[in-house]
């Protein structure tokens, strides 16, 4: 009784294999595919090789040194450092002239991973992923799927962000600023029509803050228009609950800091990280600004986007926002400016940054790294109209359902390997691989805890990602202290120098590039 016939069986499993293959059907769409071709081109170029080079000394080192000593055991509230370029002497000291979210990040990755470049890295890598979907459900909502596929690939082999120093290859704060400050921006704007959208833009304020503080500002330039035109739409308790979330996000630690070392606290984050930079004091601009009070000329190189100068452009980046601001016009022309708001506020975001830095203060190109977010959006819409004009033709040639989404997204993918093929290799700076050689040397050959003791003549940064490699105490001492002083074993010291020490020594590393050598005293003085 209760035994089923095998026929029965048979139907009941038929039935059982034809609900999984539905399920299967209805989990495998035409948007899960287009975003995990994205994942698999984002493995290929960032994921791929990202350990492999040294650490770059600027700004690489002032991110990962920091992280590897709360990744050790150290502060995790207080970022320390060991080689302050802002700062005299060797002592391990705050260095607060950025909020700590990045040093989280890379320090979490290297307690999972092991203390290495790769770790370091790697929250960068996926931050530019991050910023691939986004370009891609942004695309998708203003322009169709296809456009969301062509931005987030755009993007990802755009050679500002792939090859850039400060890119998503790179252990430093902007890719992270980039996806969380996008993320404040894009929700801000749709939160006029879903203000529950507002909470998660306030807290991806807060992150773009703890990301690089007064930096972030340049996304509430972006939205600063929108708010103004639609107040009314802003007037509700979300917009207060997303404030909160801001507040939650970025007080905290703000205030912690403040509190525990005041005037060196807003000496640092506020004098040496922002007035300085934005005055032009810390690092003046490479060429005469096209007016006084700014601080970088960026409408001077604006022609450049259409030059092949490594590693922030390519003619077809800078012709494809052309076409795409050209595309949008013809249709605001044909349709009215209403149908299409979203991509009249993304040509607003793309130009709102490189205006702000212009103003404000911007001194290098990597600070146009927020806009190409909006700009890689604006691009996608050239090769989707192009595709809806050349389906819209008529070739007397029926497609199955779907194969024209396929072909779009290999002939994209197949266009942005060959871009990445004709794009010159990352230039391999001698002086960092050197400085890895030195730390390294120093790793193995000097006891932990035992002082380093630095010569005075010695470029300091020559030392700094050197210590990432070979953490020791260091110690700045005179030719005199390091010739007549006993208890100086190990010492770093100008190439120039070494041969006049008078003391019996061998040498552990040289590196001439840096003009420096790792010795250790082996005798007394002779």
């Amino acid at each position: 009784m209760g035994l089923r016939s095998p026929s029965e069986s048979s139907v009941a499993a038929g039935r059982r294999l034809e609900s999984r293959l539905a399920r299967l059907r209805g989990a495998v769409t035409v948007d899960r595919l287009l975003l995990a071709a994205v994942v698999g081109l984002w493995i290929a170029l960032y994921v791929e090789g990202l350990g492999e080079f040294p650490l770059r000394v600027w700004d690489e080192s002032r991110y990962a040194v920091p992280a590897r000593r709360m990744a050790e055991g150290g502060s995790w509230l207080e970022p320390r450092i060991r080689l302050d370029t802002h700062e005299p002497g060797f002592a391990v000291e705050p260095r607060l002239v950025k909020p700590p979210l990045t040093y989280w990040l890379q320090a979490g990755a290297m307690v999972l991973l092991g203390v290495s470049e790769f770790a370091a890295r790697l929250p960068s890598a996926i931050a530019a992923l991050g910023c691939a979907g986004l370009v891609y459900r942004i695309g998708a909502r203003t322009y169709g799927r296809r456009a969301g596929f062509a931005g987030a690939v755009v993007l990802l082999v755009f050679p500002g962000l792939l090859l850039g120093s400060h890119g998503g290859r790179a252990a430093v704060t902007d890719p992270l600023l980039a996806l969380a400050g996008s993320g404040f921006v894009w929700l801000t704007w749709r939160g006029r029509e879903r203000p529950r959208l507002l909470v998660p833009a306030g807290i991806c304020a807060g992150l773009a803050v703890m990301t690089k503080g007064v930096a972030a500002g340049v996304f509430v330039v972006a939205v600063a228009p929108v708010l103004v035109h639609s107040f009314r739409a802003y007037r509700t308790p979300w917009t207060v609950a997303a404030v909160a979330a801001t507040a939650v996000v970025a007080l905290p630690w703000h205030l912690y800091a403040w509190l525990v070392h005041g005037e060196e606290f807003v000496h640092q984050y506020f004098l040496t990280a922002a007035a300085s930079r934005a005055s032009g004091e810390m690092a003046p601009p490479p060429a005469e600004p096209l007016f006084g009070f700014m601080n970088y000329p960026y409408f001077r190189f604006a022609l450049e986007m259409f030059g092949p100068p490594y590693p922030y452009a390519l003619p077809v980046f800078g012709a494809g926002l052309v076409c795409a601001v050209a595309l949008l016009g013809r249709r605001v022309r044909r349709d009215g400016p209403a149908p299409h708001a979203d991509g009249l506020f993304l040509c607003w975001w793309a130009a709102a940054v490189p205006l702000t830095f212009a103003v404000a203060g911007g001194n290098h190109p990597w600070y146009l790294l927020p806009m190409y977010v909006p700009g890689a959006v604006l691009a996608s819409s050239v090769p989707a109209a192009l595709a809806a004009r050349v389906e819209s033709l008529d070739l007397s040639v029926e497609l199955p359902s779907g194969a024209g989404t396929a072909v779009y997204a290999a002939v994209c993918l197949c266009l942005a390997l060959l871009l990445v093929g004709v794009y010159a290799p990352a230039p391999a700076e001698a002086h960092d691989a050197e400085q890895r050689e030195l730390g390294e040397a120093i790793d193995v050959e000097v006891p932990e805890d035992e002082p380093v003791y630095v010569h005075t003549d010695t470029d300091r940064r020559a030392l700094m990602s050197l210590v990432f490699y070979g953490d020791r105490p260091l110690e700045e001492a005179s030719s005199i202290a390091l010739e007549g002083d006993p208890a100086v074993r190990y010492a770093i010291v100008p190439v120039e120098n070494r041969q006049q020490l008078d003391r019996d020594h061998r040498v552990l590393a040289e590196g001439p590039v840096n003009g420096v050598a790792v010795v250790e005293f082996v005798g007394d003085r002779g």
